[in-house]
């Protein structure tokens, strides 16, 4: 009786332990307990991978965390090792600066990066920096060979007073000052421009001149007159608001050197009318110059007086950095240009052409003119700059014009000019950020053929600030601390009741 018992009982324990196994409700637990533990493995190994890797994603407005297309290309092509010296420990360092540092690294395995904390290595920065004790935390210098330039921290962030005069963060020069670095460490060779002297021109502000160095350029004076002609290592001839003309032997010598496919860039003062000479060599490559001063009409384009324009930039290579970009060019007191290639074109008739004609065009160099900034269609130059009136009078020249236009040729030849030699003063450049600066620098690495340079510029770290009226944020807390968890709560007890049931 009791074997039979046992054998029972035994029988029908085996018998639920089946069941078990064959329970709805059984078999729904285990496959979400091993869906909870497959998830778990597959996000830590994804966070593992991610760390690892350095995986990351810039979702920031302004894309401060993200580098350029040019210096991906400049950092990819890099062949031999360049190595940046952090100095402070990893631990320490500013996150933000050292997710860029980080960025470079990823481009390449030529990029190095190494942290030397002050405290550890207190006389690492003698060998690099003059003034050590000046070197604060978080500066970079970057070596290659024998070359090496030191970027101070302090250099990183711009700062600049807004409209409710506050003192604020406004652009972030890390990308811009460590690609520069690179372009300068790297080089075998130190571009110079050549400032032409002689004839009263203006100088170039120290902020220029540094920012010029920062892409690797040498600035030097020329003096045509005791030199003879422009030296052989001139990459761009510089002409800043000349007051006086230059002479028939000068012009002889910059037209030489133009033919052998030399770089010019010529900035223009607006008060200065009498330079036959400069101006008939301009005209030779199909740039006028019209007398007077341009005035703007339409009051989107000029600021305070409508001689402070903000003209509008054009599609080129010269701008593509600034095409189609919420910033100002800012050029007061400009004079206007044409395009005297275009003049011509109109005037060209459809006539039978000899072949002697034929011939002699083409042995000509052939020009290709390009406006860079310009005014609108109602702007008109004021021809005379003493009147006492700033409206229109008879005899002023209707535009539109061009305050700035590039123009190349067939023999390798660059020519910029710019109707106003004042845009690159402190206080203009000051007033639009820096776009002036970047305009030029951009103009002149283009003249140089280093189009790789062209746009590597400053992060702009202005937000737009939104004003939530005070009803809408009441309404808002309510909502998020409140109504929400409150019908989270009541959607898991309906759900919750409705399981049970089944």
């Amino acid at each position: 009786m009791n074997k039979k018992f046992w054998k029972k009982e035994k029988k029908g324990k085996l018998f639920s332990g089946r069941q078990i196994f064959k329970n709805r409700h059984f078999k729904k637990g285990l496959f979400s307990a091993v869906a909870v533990v497959l998830v778990l493995i597959i996000a830590v190994g994804a966070n593992a991978l991610i760390t690892w890797k350095d995986f990351s994603i810039d979702v920031t407005s302004n894309q401060i965390y993200s580098l350029s297309d040019q210096t991906k290309s400049i950092v990819k092509a890099l062949d031999q090792e360049v190595t940046f010296y952090v100095i402070n420990s990893e631990s320490d360092v500013n996150g933000a600066y050292k997710k860029i540092f980080n960025e470079y690294k990823k481009l390449s395995s030529n990029i190095k990066i190494e942290y030397r904390d002050p405290e550890l290595y207190p006389n690492f920065t003698q060998d690099y920096v003059e003034d050590t004790e000046e070197v604060s935390n978080d500066s970079v210098i970057v070596v290659c060979g024998d070359k090496n330039r030191y970027i101070s921290s302090d250099d990183f962030i711009t700062y600049s007073y807004d409209s409710g005069y506050s003192y604020s963060a406004s652009e972030l020069q890390v990308e811009k000052l460590l690609t520069e670095a690179i372009n300068y460490v790297i080089s075998d060779e130190t571009p110079v421009v050549y400032t032409l002297s002689g004839h009263s021109e203006q100088d170039l502000s120290s902020d220029v001149i540094s920012s010029f160095e920062g892409d690797n350029y040498a600035v030097e004076t020329l003096n045509l007159l005791s030199a003879g002609s422009v030296p052989e290592d001139c990459e761009i001839l510089l002409i800043n608001g000349a007051q006086t003309d230059i002479t028939e032997d000068e012009k002889n010598q910059i037209k030489t050197y133009m033919d052998n496919g030399g770089k010019m860039y010529v900035f223009l003062d607006a008060s200065v009318e009498d330079l036959p000479q400069l101006y008939s060599l301009l005209e030779e490559y199909n740039i006028g110059v019209e007398p007077g001063v341009v005035v703007e009409t339409d009051a989107n384009m000029y600021t305070q007086y409508p001689i402070y324009l903000l003209p509008e930039i054009q599609d080129s290579d010269v701008t593509e950095a600034q095409y189609d970009s919420n910033i100002y060019i800012l050029a007061p007191s400009a004079k206007g240009l044409t395009d005297l290639s275009a003049d011509d074109a109109e005037e060209e008739t459809s006539e039978d052409t000899s072949e002697e004609t034929s011939e002699e065009t083409s042995e000509d160099t052939t020009y290709t003119v390009t406006s860079l900034l310009t005014t609108s269609d109602g702007a008109y130059s004021k021809v005379d700059t003493n009147s006492s009136t700033i409206e229109k009078e008879e005899g002023d020249i209707d535009g539109p014009f061009s305050i700035a236009m590039a123009v190349s040729d067939d023999n390798g030849g660059r020519l910029i000019v710019t109707g106003c030699s004042n845009m690159l003063e402190t206080s203009i450049d000051y007033a639009v950020g820096g776009a002036n600066t970047d305009f030029v620098l951009n103009g002149v690495n283009y003249l140089s053929q280093q189009e790789s340079k062209i746009s590597i510029r400053a992060k702009d770290l202005s937000t737009d600030t939104a004003i939530v009226p005070a009803f809408s944020q009441k309404v808002t807390l309510v909502g998020c601390v409140f109504v929400l968890p409150l019908l989270l709560l009541a959607a898991g007890i309906v759900m919750a009741v409705r399981r049970r049931r089944l």
